[in-house]
């Protein structure tokens, strides 16, 4: 089966239809059998739909044809001084052909379609980044805590909670402040998770019944400064809702977490708060 890299790089080939039929039937088996190949090729074929449902009807306004002609116009009286009478004919019937008013507007119309086109695309790929983000986030966190912690030995990161812990954020959480109660809140284990396409751990914590899924991803390209911004203090939080489940994420030192849990974003927020106070 063919790789990711491959495919990619015969992506659009593939969706016009321009391969030879080997090579078509090798990239879609492995589109097939690809999650994060089969989630970009959808995503292509949306894009193209959303620009032509919203680019079909696109045309020249009307200041910009009245331009063109007077354009037109003055081009042909510079023309008509400086030749013969026969050739101005033949100069303006050739000119008029070639640079018509509507040869104009039909160019302006393609310029604004794939202006239109742009614009279309950079909001639907950054929508699309954020429900992502968020997506994966909601869905490690019910797939760890349904699990029961309940992991194979050779793949958890159990045994290497602490490690991540006490490297990366806060360990000390007796002395939260008051308002949160971190001191109910205990460190119930962990399990890998993959995250926007990485292999992350994610550990979580039981505050009273309820569970908390902290995701740690070393992966500082993932977009997430789209998402809706708190400052708490001196320290900038991002949060998302995805099916009743809130995502508190925020970076540091490379590193981004992603605090995942169905209470509510206030008091995540203070817990994520303390989480960063070394």
């Amino acid at each position: 089966m063919m790789s990711c890299v491959e495919t990619v790089k015969y992506f659009h080939e593939f969706m016009d239809k321009e391969l030879d039929k080997s090579h078509y039937l090798g990239i879609k088996k492995h589109i097939d059998h690809c999650e994060v190949c089969h989630r970009r090729y959808e995503f292509e074929k949306s894009i193209r739909t959303l620009v032509k449902a919203c680019c079909i009807n696109t045309t020249a306004p009307v200041y910009l044809r009245d331009r063109i002609i007077e354009g037109i116009n003055s081009r042909a009286v510079d023309n008509t001084e400086q030749a013969s009478r026969e050739d101005v004919y033949k100069q303006k019937a050739t000119m008029r052909k070639l640079f018509s008013s509507r040869t104009y507007a039909v160019a302006a119309s393609i310029l604004i379609l794939v202006a239109g086109g742009i614009f279309y695309y950079t909001n639907y790929y950054g929508t699309d980044s954020i429900t992502t983000i968020v997506d994966d986030a909601v869905k490690n966190h019910v797939v760890a805590v349904n699990d029961n912690l309940v992991f194979n030995e050779k793949t958890s990161v159990v045994g290497n909670v602490n490690r991540y812990l006490e490297n990366t954020i806060n360990t000390n959480l007796s002395n939260s402040s008051p308002v949160l109660n971190a001191a109910k809140i205990s460190v119930m284990g962990g399990a890998p998770v993959r995250f926007s396409g990485t292999s992350s751990p994610c550990v979580l914590f039981d505050k009273g019944g309820n569970k908390l899924s902290l995701q740690i991803v070393r992966n500082s390209s993932i977009p997430i400064r789209n998402l809706e911004r708190v400052r708490l203090g001196t320290k900038e939080f991002y949060i998302g809702n995805r099916r009743g489940f809130n995502s508190v994420l925020w970076e540091e030192e490379g590193i981004m977490y992603c605090l995942t849990s169905d209470i509510n974003k206030s008091e995540m927020l203070q817990f994520a708060a303390t989480l960063t106070s070394r």
